[in-house]
């Protein structure tokens, strides 16, 4: 059971909850989350790095791209779509999600 300092961390900010979804399908980078969601990549690492810190997401390997490297993540629990799906079930016809 994750206490609730690890569902804060997940649910803070809607860009979490779709990185571990994201990484919880496919271990992706903070660059590939950016992308997705439509941010930076260097604000997307902002946002992996607070799931780090929460233990919620950990580094899966290391990618070579060009002259510099980077880190591919994946969740450390599952059921993260679950939650999203039950939390989006929530919200009333009409409001943002």
């Amino acid at each position: 059971m994750l206490d609730e300092a690890f569902l804060y961390a997940a649910v803070g900010h809607p860009v979490r909850l779709q990185a571990l979804v994201l990484f919880e399908k496919t271990p992706s980078s903070a660059r590939e989350l950016g992308v997705l969601v439509g941010l930076s990549p260097s604000a997307a690492l902002y946002h992996v790095r607070k799931l780090a810190e929460a233990g919620l997401v950990e580094p899966h390997e290391i990618r070579r791209r060009r002259a510099f490297e980077e880190r591919v993540w994946r969740t450390t629990t599952t059921g993260w779509a679950k939650l999203e799906r039950m939390l989006r079930s929530t919200v009333p016809p009409g409001q943002p999600v």
